[in-house]
């Protein structure tokens, strides 16, 4: 049998990240990178030159440039151009270039923009938050903005050509996987999940299961996760039983701090002002 892949070698790997204001030179030329390149745009717009075809992107637009790609990024000097940028490497950049058309991303829907450019903001914060401890945490954080983009980009398709639609019998094997990989998840959240495991049990390698469940869903199988977790664990600290670091172990946790974290991301407010809340209660 041959050995199964990390978890770590299938997400994308982060080359540097941060705010950009573009160079002329940038407009002028083409030129290539050695990474791939996420780009998001901050103000400004922009005219990707890239494969024979022009893509105009303005202000909440999101742009992706595969590796080793000749392309130029067009705009007005007077205006200017700042774009948060991501260049990274990634093993399943090839399968995920075939599946992409990356004019697509300028076609799609105002919502469906935003929702993309609400995934890139909350990594934006993370970041500048981050430290280099936290890496492992921003690299599926990538992997779930690429993953949500190819989603995306995939229900436009299918909605501009119905005739490249699935077989009923395509259809129902895709619903089958992503019903198998809901009732997994919702008997194992208390446990720390990789994507590998969880792809195994479905019969599919990651990044298809990911493609598949994003596509079906309209949301990512970690956002699924996160939400089962959420439930269970409001739940539990509006009882009042538990701590909030058993709360944390219990929805499948190992670290009580990065469990506040996103707790305070996905409510709000974070667990400690429910716990007292609750616990004073009790107490009354």
């Amino acid at each position: 049998m041959g050995k199964s892949m990390k978890l770590e070698d299938q997400l994308p790997v982060i080359h540097s990240m941060g705010n950009l204001i573009f160079d002329p030179v940038w407009s002028m030329n083409n030129h290539v990178s050695g990474h791939c390149e996420l780009l998001h745009i901050i103000s400004g717009s922009v005219s990707l030159v890239m494969n024979r075809q022009k893509m105009k992107a303005v202000n909440g637009d999101t742009l992706l440039v595969p590796s080793k790609t000749l392309h130029r990024d067009e705009f007005d000097f007077d205006e200017g151009l700042k774009v948060f940028m991501i260049q990274f490497q990634w093993a399943c950049e090839k399968d995920f270039f075939s599946r992409l058309s990356c004019s697509t991303l300028i076609k799609l829907s105002k919502p469906k923009k935003e929702s993309i450019a609400k995934l890139i903001q909350q990594f934006r914060c993370d970041f500048s938050e981050g430290t280099q401890s936290q890496d492992f945490v921003m690299r599926i954080q990538l992997s779930e903005i690429l993953m949500r983009i190819l989603a995306l980009s995939e229900q436009w398709r299918k909605r501009g050509n119905r005739t490249d639609g699935k077989t009923d019998s395509e259809k129902q094997h895709r619903e089958w996987i992503v019903g198998k990989v809901r009732t997994y998840l919702e008997n194992n959240y208390s446990h720390p999940l990789t994507l590998d495991e969880i792809a195994k049990h479905a019969s599919v390698s990651p990044f298809h299961l990911c493609h598949i469940f994003s596509t079906e869903n309209d949301f990512t199988i970690f956002e699924y996760l996160t939400q089962l977790r959420m439930g269970k664990a409001r739940s539990l600290l509006e009882e009042g039983k538990t701590s909030i670091s058993e709360t944390a172990y219990s929805v499948g946790f190992n670290n009580s701090n990065y469990f506040s974290k996103v707790f305070h991301r996905y409510f709000g407010f974070p667990p400690n002002k429910l716990h007292r809340k609750n616990f004073s209660f009790r107490k009354s």
